[in-house]
């Protein structure tokens, strides 16, 4: 019934991030952490797809008591899916359901791709960063 995850939302999307936890989870307090990601001097492949703006780290951490709490893949696909649809990031210390493409989709993953292949024996002797956090990278 445990819950631990963050999730990086454009400002202007937390009203529904809130909402969505409390309906799916109804764990309180928060942890919400503003941060600006836009740095205009990186590379465009990184930057975020919702632009200059705020975003926030919502934290949910604890344990649903709600009687049709849905489970723990079930809550952080929910979850998953609400961050791909408003241009924000999953925290990566957790683990994701997400599928390649989506994960794809979230993180800058041609970049990194490209950063590896410039390393001698990486692919080889490294799993990727998807390999790590996901279920389905580690089968």
């Amino acid at each position: 019934r445990g819950v631990i995850q963050d999730f990086m939302i454009p400002i202007h999307h937390l009203e529904k991030a809130v909402q969505l936890t409390d309906t799916i989870t109804g764990i309180y307090p928060l942890w919400m952490v503003p941060s600006r990601l836009y740095q205009p001097s990186l590379p465009l492949e990184i930057l975020p797809k919702a632009g200059d703006v705020i975003f926030i780290d919502l934290g949910v951490y604890g344990f649903s008591h709600l009687p049709d709490w849905p489970g723990p893949d079930n809550t952080l696909k929910k979850f998953e899916k609400f961050t791909l649809e408003h241009q924000g990031f999953q925290g990566l210390y957790a683990e994701t359901l997400l599928t390649l493409e989506q994960f794809c989709d979230m993180f800058p993953f041609q970049l990194y791709r490209r950063v590896r292949e410039s390393l001698p024996y990486c692919e080889d002797a490294f799993p990727n960063t998807y390999e790590k956090v996901s279920r389905t990278g580690r089968q």
